[in-house]
């Protein structure tokens, strides 16, 4: 067996550790072997991995295998890109992930033609038919909503398999453009394997321009890289975008990018009016590659033939714009020119130089201001916090797995012996690893974020990424109390998620648990004792039988505050989660004398209340939350009263002393009178507009 044979096949045993925990996530140790689970969690693995690939962009986990008419229709993921007018269906062939076989061109195609079908009846209304309230209904409703608008149409099969072929004859749909996508257990391993966060793209611009690209090239001292100048055509950069869309985007510009929108509306307006102006207009495209073919003609000019790995670094804007132009709005792009640099980066420096080229194009916009990759120094130090910090008892630690497959790496190294690889399982068992996805979701959940969860992985880690950016800047690194606090966030979440497989919710159990964390958060107003959590590394009872209590109610709640409303979309909205906060939950009383014992008493105010005698549990959990508020927002909000006199001048002359005791640290804790009026300040505040976004706080 070759090099690359084991490699190979010691990708697939990590593949296999991956679906089974993704099974057991999804519903319990008890149902993993059931292969219609495992085919979930089969999807729901890749689709991961071809998310950071940039292969597809936050796709629903959604299956659905049913006749229509007289034929089958199957998808097991679903993605719409309504910018670009795109539907991705990802329709799965699992044969339960034994030893791979091989995946034939009439079994890819079938697979194609059966995910085709459900786009079809979606179109035509199926969902007119279905039960409201599930994922299947969410799916097909929202299919048929968009379907005005698309134009493109894009299967992704997933197979556990070997294709050696690959490929699938076009599909022909009236008024629609079907292109399928293969990706078998091979493409997967060369893929996931690689060690960067794209699969490298070939580009034959001899084919696609009739003759090589003319450039000129850059010469330069370093070793590690070569820079060409070119222009390139509007037209060439609207077939680019359209075979390739954002696995062109390096990485920190692809998840900017979906996060704020692809299409710059000043673009687009020089596009249709000023097209022959956009080269004098437009700042052109940096780019990066692996590998360039050069020719040179007989007078020694220069010019490329061909690209490999192109990644967009600064003008993602710009392709995407100049796309949507021609695609969308019919505009002539013949007179469209745009000024690009490529540079040649070595191999061995992609995965470090990449990122830099990328930060530094975009200096002068909001690109440069949040790094997604896993190279930045906040999942570097918390890599580095969980190989030093030993859980209570130093019996075991958590792994922090900051790049996919670095804990396989780790245990292969340590593990050369079966008494080291015991030694190894035993003090970094598997359930204690986590990645950057699973960060995100502990984090934002916590912060009372679950709309923001509820958007997908790569979405809610964008947003974690860059509020993180805004509140502590690029250079901020972690301590030992912030990653004891993200454990047990995390502990909190997973029992949350332990809860949810007892229910065996039919739909929306991801939004339940965010929710039902966020929840908690909220209603708690930090009193929960996360160091108490890290210590015992559980929660306690009261905590879990009010997780246990509240789990339904939450679930009930964000289907029926729908109000027959896509229900997978309304969780994505700030009035969810608005709504879910008025939700007729208490606290138990077990849990609040939990919570009540580790709180700060008020020391201004009736003495009874000094004592904590005076005071009920919604006074502690008033007093808890204004005390959370930043000493700025409560500023703001006394200037904000006055000038707006939404606040009367009494309670102006509240929220300023809030302001003063929250300066100083709270040393003075306030009375449940203060308190209760203080909320009814922040009340309003929602209602009128008042309170202050967090990148105004910082």
């Amino acid at each position: 067996m070759t090099y690359e044979q084991d490699r190979y096949h010691e990708y697939l045993n990590v593949l296999r550790s991956r679906v089974n925990e993704r099974s057991t996530e999804l519903i319990g140790a008890d149902d993993v072997a059931s292969v219609a689970f495992r085919e979930e969690a089969f999807t729901s693995v890749v689709v991961d991995v071809l998310e950071e690939l940039g292969q597809i962009a936050s796709a629903q986990v959604c299956y659905f295998d049913r006749r229509v008419g007289r034929s089958a229709a199957k998808v097991n993921g679903w993605s719409v890109d309504e910018e670009n007018g795109e539907i991705e269906l990802i329709t799965t062939l699992f044969r339960g992930l034994g030893e791979p076989g091989s995946v034939t061109a009439t079994e890819l195609s079938h697979a194609a033609h059966r995910a085709v079908r459900v786009y079809d009846a979606a179109r035509n209304g199926y969902h007119t038919g279905m039960e409201p309230a599930s994922q299947t209904y969410d799916m097909m409703q929202r299919l048929h909503q968009v379907s005005p608008e698309v134009t493109r149409l894009r299967v992704i099969v997933i197979a556990d398999g070997n294709a050696p072929n690959g490929t699938v004859p076009d599909i022909a749909e009236k008024d629609l453009e079907v292109r399928t996508d293969v990706w078998d257990l091979q493409r997967l391993f060369r893929a996931d394997s690689s060690g960067v966060a794209y699969e490298p793209i070939e580009i034959d611009l001899e084919a696609r321009l009739g003759a090589p690209l003319p450039c000129l090239v850059a010469t330069a001292d370093s070793q590690d890289y070569t820079s060409y100048l070119a222009v390139l055509s509007g037209d060439l950069l609207h077939s680019l975008y359209h075979d390739f869309g954002a696995r062109l985007l390096e990485l920190n510009v692809r998840s900017f990018l979906q996060a704020k929108g692809k299409v710059n509306r000043g673009i687009r307006d020089t596009l249709t009016n000023n097209p022959g102006k956009f080269m004098a207009y437009n700042n052109g495209i940096s780019a990066t590659a692996e590998h360039v073919e050069l020719v040179q003609d007989a007078g020694g000019r220069a010019s490329i033939r061909s690209l490999t790995g192109l990644q967009i670094v600064n003008g993602g804007q710009t392709i995407a714009s100049v796309h949507r132009a021609k695609a969308r709005d019919r505009v002539d792009l013949s007179d469209v020119h745009v000024q690009a640099k490529i540079t040649l980066v070595r191999p061995e420096h992609i995965e470090t130089l990449v990122p830099d080229i990328s930060r530094f194009a975009n200096t002068q916009n909001k690109v440069n201001e949040a790094d997604f990759s896993a190279n930045h120094p906040f999942h570097v130090r918390i890599q580095q916090l969980s190989q030093t910090i030993w859980a209570p008892g130093e019996q075991t630690r958590w792994f922090y797995e900051r790049a996919r497959g670095q804990y396989e790496v780790a245990r292969t190294r340590e593990g050369t012996t079966e008494a080291r690889l015991r030694k190894f399982d035993a003090a970094t068992p598997a359930h204690q690893r986590f990645g950057k996805i699973d960060l995100a979701k502990y984090l934002n959940s916590w912060d009372a974020l679950p709309h923001t969860v509820s958007l997908g992985n790569q979405k809610n880690f964008v947003e974690f990424m860059q509020r993180l950016g805004r509140v502590h800047g690029r250079d901020w690194e972690p301590g030992e109390a912030y990653y004891r606090n993200l454990i047990a966030a995390g502990i909190v979440f997973r029992r949350v998620e332990k809860i949810a497989r007892k229910y065996k919710f039919p739909a929306y159990r991801a939004n339940a648990i965010t929710y039902t964390v966020a929840l908690l958060s909220y209603r708690t107003a930090g009193r929960v004792d996360l160091d108490r959590i890290w210590l015992a590394q559980d929660v306690s009872a009261a905590l879990s039988g009010c997780l246990d209590e509240w789990m339904p109610r939450v679930y009930d709640e964000i289907v029926s505050s729908a109000n027959g409303r896509n229900v997978t979309e309304w969780a994505k909205k700030p009035d969810c989660w608005r709504q879910l906060q008025t939700l007729d939950v208490s606290v138990p009383d077990a849990l609040e004398c939990e919570l009540a014992a580790g709180q700060a008493l008020p020391n201004v105010g009736a003495l009874s209340e000094r004592t904590g005698a005076g005071l009920t549990a919604t006074d502690r959990e008033h007093i808890a939350r204004v005390m959370q508020i930043e000493p700025a927002e409560w500023l703001h909000l006394c200037a904000w009263g006055a000038q707006t006199q939404e606040l009367k001048e009494w309670q102006t002359g509240i929220a300023g002393t809030l302001a003063t005791y929250a300066a100083a640290g709270w040393v003075k804790v306030p009375s449940k009178k203060q308190a209760f009026q203080a909320i009814e300040i922040l009340r309003i505040a929602d209602q009128c507009g008042g309170r202050l976004q967090d990148e105004e706080v910082v």
